[in-house]
């Protein structure tokens, strides 16, 4: 089982470095296609239940931040998502659900 879980997780990682790549593309293109970027963030999530780091929860962070400025109102479902899934205490995005800590 071990090496079943193993696999799991490296395969998040490597889709993890990846996406991050991507990410970077569509800050510095910015790129405004809300399907494809709403795509990203579907991926981040599946990616953050199997391998959450520093530099993973930044990245989604960044991801966010920038999707804020487009669509608040659906970024802040997908920073709900992730609360419910990843962050039921609040510890990383706070506890107010209300507020938006990007």
């Amino acid at each position: 089982m071990y090496d079943i879980f193993r696999s799991i997780i490296d395969i998040h990682k490597q889709n993890f470095i990846i996406l991050k790549n991507e990410v970077e593309n569509i800050i510095k293109n910015k790129i405004k296609d809300e399907k494809y970027i709403q795509r990203k963030l579907d991926e981040f999530l599946d990616i953050l239940l199997f391998y959450e780091n520093e530099d993973s929860l930044l990245t989604f962070r960044k991801l966010c931040s920038y999707y804020f400025t487009i669509n608040p109102e659906v970024t802040a479902d997908y920073i709900n998502y992730y609360r419910e899934q990843n962050d039921p205490e609040g510890i990383k995005f706070g506890k107010n659900k209300e507020k938006i800590n990007l």
